[in-house]
């Protein structure tokens, strides 16, 4: 496994980034999130620091991406049918 890390998504949203780290993690992936303590405290530094960087192995890195994107354009569905508690 290469010890190199690469960004392969930036986010100014701590839940996106959080949630794609999580999904990535679901997958097996080993996930970094770089910068997000600043931009969870105070948002409006965000574009100062590029948003949060989610960052992962180089040698992962196109398959991370292919999820990232596959999570980023998924279309949301609304079951009438589903039943609330």
């Amino acid at each position: 496994m290469s010890l190199e890390l690469v960004t392969i998504a930036t986010s100014y949203d701590v839940v996106e980034a959080e949630f794609l780290r999580n999904q990535l993690e679901a997958e097996g992936f080993e996930v970094y999130l770089e910068d997000e303590n600043i931009v969870g405290i105070f948002n409006l530094l965000a574009p100062a620091v590029g948003g949060i960087k989610i960052r992962v192995h180089a040698d992962k890195a196109e398959e991370a991406t292919a999820l990232v994107n596959d999570l980023r354009n998924a279309e949301i569905i609304y079951d009438e049918n589903f039943p609330e508690t």
